[in-house]
């Protein structure tokens, strides 16, 4: 699962495709810097049931910093600086940090160069009625495929499809396009009486 919530945090940070329309994904490259809104994330089954739902606030800023804050019903915080990746479990009392550039080295990760190319490298772009569709070029990732609608330029939904059979599906709301973000926000501090696994970089 956390290996899902991560490549979901990522992919919100890759270039962002528009049906149809090379133009309009060109522009979100200049003109989108940074989001923040609400989220829900429903994991369903090969069945179809929602196995699991979560909720929480998301917080972006290219290049390579983001904020999710699961909120219920668990907490979970997943940051990245810049430099290091870190994600805090407060069940289980840790954090475990480990170097940006490591987790970039793989899977969907790598959208984070934010270059169309890149994009195009890892994944088959394709369209289906309102839909984006991303189709991972290595078989070995974990995630099968994604799906991606947009409304008024921004993302609104993604659904990530994983190798058991269970779908992903990220509902974001109350989306805010270019926010003024405080650095604050993504300069992770660990809370006190947990332990720290890894090394940060900085």
């Amino acid at each position: 699962m956390k290996r899902i919530l991560l490549t979901l945090a990522m992919l919100w940070l890759a270039p962002s495709v528009v049906a149809g329309d090379r133009a309009q994904l060109e522009a979100y490259y200049t003109e989108v810097q940074s989001l923040s809104g609400r989220f829900v994330q429903e994991t369903v089954d090969d069945r179809g049931e929602v196995i699991e739902r979560t909720e929480g606030a998301m917080y972006i800023e290219r290049p390579n910093r983001f904020r999710w804050e699961y909120e219920t019903p668990y907490e979970q915080d997943i940051v990245a600086d810049g430099t290091d990746l870190w994600v805090y479990d407060a069940d289980l009392f840790q954090v475990t940090v480990r170097p940006l550039d490591e987790v970039l080295g793989s899977g969907p990760a790598l959208m984070l160069s934010g270059e169309l190319e890149d994009l195009e490298s890892q994944f088959e772009i394709g369209t289906d009625g309102d839909w984006v569709t991303l189709t991972p070029r290595d078989e070995g990732w974990e995630v099968t495929g994604v799906r991606l609608r947009f409304r008024d330029g921004v993302p609104e939904t993604v659904i990530v499809k994983d190798g058991m059979g269970q779908e992903n599906r990220l509902d974001l709301s109350e989306v805010e396009r270019n926010p003024d973000l405080p650095s604050s926000l993504f300069d992770y501090r660990v809370p006190d009486d947990v332990d720290l696994i890894g090394e940060p970089s900085r």
